[in-house]
């Protein structure tokens, strides 16, 4: 009899393990769905962080523009950080993932960040070199001097607009003829 105690006590065991392991796999499993899929929304977040750092630069630009006598350009003073983005966004063009290029993408090497000389409008905000997707490029690194790789880009031409969305749809959009920048949280 004893020997089939011994072989019932190893089987509870062995069941106990199993039950455990099965309930730590489904913690594991639910936390690690929880966590990757806040990932996107971080992306969102990072979108929302640079919108304000538009608005604060974008302010600066045109406190500069104002104390310097409204002059049609200003050189931006952070020209240096915007070189170095040169070499991190090596061969970037438009997301369109392998599509047909357009003459709107281009290579951000082509882009020129040798000079952060940024043109104004009349009423101080900044313009796009060319008025395409290429633009809206060169406008977000000649002012942020940050990457736009986790971002797709696109320009509206008859509105003027330049638009930036994350994959999770959160967007800025700037308008070159008023200044006015717009955040859009298009969460899931």
């Amino acid at each position: 009899m004893e020997k089939q105690q011994f072989a019932e006590h190893d089987i509870i065991k062995a069941y106990g393990r199993i039950i455990s392991v099965t309930i730590l796999v489904i913690v594991l499993g639910v936390l690690g769905y929880r966590h990757f899929s806040s990932i996107p929304s971080l992306v969102g977040q990072s979108l929302a962080i640079e919108h304000k750092r538009l608005l604060n630069i974008l302010a600066m630009v045109r406190s500069q523009w104002l104390s310097s006598g409204r002059p049609s350009s200003l050189l931006l003073d952070w020209d240096s950080l915007a070189s170095n983005m040169q070499a991190s966004n090596q061969g970037v063009t438009g997301q369109d993932n392998g599509a047909n290029s357009s003459e709107d993408e281009t290579d951000l090497s082509n882009l020129g960040f040798t000079d952060n000389r940024i043109s104004l409008s009349a009423n101080g905000w900044p313009l796009l070199e060319t008025e395409n997707k290429a633009g809206c490029y060169r406008l977000w690194h000649q002012l942020l001097a940050s990457s736009t790789d986790e971002l797709s880009v696109s320009y509206d031409a008859k509105n003027k607009i330049c638009r930036y969305m994350a994959d999770n749809n959160d967007s800025v959009s700037y308008q070159v003829s008023s200044g006015r920048v717009i955040y859009f949280a298009g969460g899931n």
